[in-house]
């Protein structure tokens, strides 16, 4: 008797996890044409880059950082776009601090007065190179772009401020060049 509860406890077990997952099935299809629909709502969507923030204001990025990049890593056949504007990286305004502003990510005070899909910017020069430092507006880590040319082709080499500001891999304005090079060990330029 025992091992007849058990058994029909196991069987009630395994019916009850297999119909979820039928759920989840239709669910994620649904949730990923939802999710096409969502980008495409994003992509029309007007950003409001006249927003003010206390202690920031709106960065001018140099042309020279402009445009349609492409990256990719060794597990992808594709290439990722990064897209910078005048005051845009991808869909992130982008400011500049002014003044003598500490900002905390521990502060809910900040955390509700700089909400929003904001950055920000620095334009500095590393090891020689022209960089774009980027990092979230309450964020501690900046990811550098800086300058370069890669086997002929203009590039943006990709650096986090970790302290050694190494490279780790690079962007480029064709995405079958990222492709190409996605196995390429970028850690070996200096």
């Amino acid at each position: 008797m025992k091992k007849f509860i058990v058994l029909f406890i196991t069987l009630l077990s395994l019916t009850a996890c297999s119909k979820p997952s039928l759920k989840q099935d239709n669910t994620s299809t649904r949730s990923s044409s939802t999710s096409t629909v969502h980008k495409k709502s994003i992509q029309s969507k007007k950003i409001d880059t006249s927003k003010k923030y206390p202690g920031l204001s709106l960065m001018t990025i140099p042309s020279e950082f402009r445009g349609s990049w492409y990256r990719s890593d060794e597990f992808s056949k594709s290439a990722r776009k990064l897209v910078i504007t005048k005051h845009l990286v991808n869909d992130s305004v982008v400011y500049q601090k002014t003044g003598n502003i500490k900002l905390d990510h521990n502060s809910e005070k900040q955390n509700k007065q700089y909400a929003g899909n904001i950055s920000i910017g620095k334009v500095d020069t590393i090891n020689g190179r022209s960089s774009l430092r980027i990092r979230d507006v309450l964020g501690s880590v900046d990811i550098i772009y800086m300058l370069g040319e890669f086997k002929g082709q203009q590039c943006l080499f990709l650096a986090y401020d970790f302290g050694d500001r190494e490279i780790h891999g690079a962007l480029f304005k064709k995405a079958d060049l990222a492709v190409k090079y996605r196995k390429y060990d970028f850690s070996k330029l200096k």
